[in-house]
């Protein structure tokens, strides 16, 4: 099957897309990854959006929550 791909998903106040993005994400032809999410405290419908899908494929997709915003990525 092949090695384990991560794909990592940074996510802020994404409810409008975020659903359209996983479900990219499941049609892919290669079956061998995990959806790692990490939400950057959305104030909006975006983990309640996530759910279901942590929910349907517990060993494929985790969502990890941050309570506050970190703020924009510095360089």
């Amino acid at each position: 099957m092949g090695e384990t791909i991560d794909i990592l998903m940074a996510v802020y106040n994404g409810e409008r897309y975020v659903q359209e993005q996983v479900e990219s994400i499941l049609r892919q032809t290669y079956r061998n990854w995990r959806l790692i999410i990490q939400d950057d405290g959305s104030t909006d419908g975006t983990v309640s959006r996530l759910q279901p899908y942590v929910q349907a494929y517990p060993k494929r997709v985790f969502l990890y929550q941050r309570k506050e915003n970190s703020g924009a990525a510095h360089l």
